[in-house]
């Protein structure tokens, strides 16, 4: 009975610590071709330098995961801590720098790259919560997370319109202190026994041991290629539509708006269809649905219809893919396999902020072709999917880590 009231006041912390990530996110990754435009960056150069910084997150980030496998209880917080501090630092050296392009681009790259690398250890921190047997609500933090994602992004839509894109950096040197008390404050789990032969394994040896999930990712990566580009051209695609700044941002909140009430519904879907695969197929449909919108779509009302779409696609992915990753990888490896999943779409990140770029700058190109290239890639990966989920996803190899792994306290979930 006591647990309840503790376990509601952490997901109340949990979800601030999502607020302050998200609304970051929603300043540095979804505002990047906004600011780098403003800084005199051609379409196909703004392409390059998220492509550099989506590299040097897919190389760092196995390295990040793999320490925090063998150290979670020591070093999760401080983890993010530092790379919080980090960003607030770059960011406000950003703010105070001229409009030069290199300067610009290799401090973008290490800003985007420090936020980027926060995602799998938060996701983490509330993972080990669940697994200690605290009833921490991870979808509806994780929704309260797009609410304000949502909220930041309106708001910038109509800032950067009114006094420009120089105010995106100051914005995220206040989340990022915000972020590093909030932290500091964030309680450790319970302690949980765990076997004494139980011990993280190499990537190497990971990937070898999870060739199927590895399958399944790599299927992901080619479904979330449009998305981001949706994501990371938004300017590009409203402009397109007859759309301004501040329509962006309408946009881009709209789709943020619609990820809480799908978080928030995630367990009751969960248990009505029973497996959280099914729910990564049935996102994996829906960015197909909302890449197709948007391309068809000639006006701001189209591409909000498309953006409507949200509910279906991005916004079940995080819970479906979360839950699939703490059910089918080892207790000692799961910071690994939430890294993992996080760099499918960290692939698709480097890819498709690279590709999409140039085929907006290319002759003959434009919204269009980037869009029509983006929905074809994603068909792929959507067909892969389902092919690699025909049969049940466990090997009997997983299923005997699993056996022996598993601590008393952590819960059965749906694959």
């Amino acid at each position: 009975m006591a647990q309840a009231p503790i376990a509601r006041s952490l997901t109340v912390h949990y979800a601030a610590i999502q607020s302050i990530y998200n609304m970051g996110y929603s300043g540095i990754m979804s505002f990047a071709a906004v600011f780098l435009l403003d800084r005199g960056f051609t379409n196909a150069e703004v392409g390059l330098t998220l492509t550099i910084a989506s590299a040097l997150t897919l190389l760092i980030q196995p390295l990040v995961a793999a320490a925090a496998d063998r150290h979670v209880q020591l070093t999760l917080r401080r983890l993010v801590g530092s790379l919080l501090a980090a960003v607030a630092l770059l960011a406000g050296v950003l703010w105070l720098t001229p409009a030069l392009l290199v300067p610009t681009a290799l401090l973008y790259v290490a800003i985007f790259c420090l936020q980027s690398l926060q995602y799998p250890l938060l996701t983490s921190l509330a993972i080990e919560q669940i697994n200690a047997g605290v009833s921490l609500n991870f979808s509806v933090a994780r929704g309260f997370g797009s609410l304000a994602f949502a909220a930041l992004s309106l708001f910038l839509g109509f800032a950067v319109a009114e006094r420009g894109a120089w105010v995106i950096m100051p914005i995220v040197v206040a989340l990022s202190l915000s972020g590093i008390a909030l932290l500091a404050a964030f309680p450790p789990p319970p302690r949980v026994a765990r076997s004494d032969t139980a011990r993280a394994s190499g990537l190497l040896a990971f990937c070898r041991t999870n060739a199927r999930f590895m399958a399944v990712i790599t299927s992901i990566a080619l479904v979330f290629f449009s998305h981001v580009l949706i994501n990371t051209y938004t300017f590009q695609i409203v402009e397109h539509a007859g759309g301004s700044a501040t329509q962006m941002g309408i946009a881009t909140a709209l789709a943020g708006l619609l990820e809480f009430p799908a978080m928030a519904l995630f367990p009751l879907m969960l248990a009505r269809l029973g497996r959280a695969s099914t729910i990564l197929k049935l996102s994996g449909v829906a960015v197909a649905l909302k890449t197709l919108l948007t391309l068809v779509a000639t006006d701001m009302t189209g591409i909000y219809l498309a953006q409507s779409l949200q509910f279906f696609a991005f916004a079940l992915f995080v819970p479906a893919s979360v839950y699939y990753v703490n059910n089918v990888i080892a207790d000692v490896d799961k910071v690994k396999g939430q890294a993992l999943m996080t760099m499918a779409v960290g692939v698709s990140n480097m890819v498709g902020n690279s590709v999409g770029g140039l085929l907006l700058d290319l002759p003959g190109g434009g919204v269009s072709l980037m869009l029509g290239i983006g929905l074809a890639v994603s068909l792929v990966g959507l067909a892969a999917l389902f092919v690699i989920d025909g049969r049940p996803m466990r090997h009997v190899m997983l299923d005997t880590v699993l056996r022996q792994t598993r601590t008393p306290h952590e819960p059965v979930l749906a694959d």
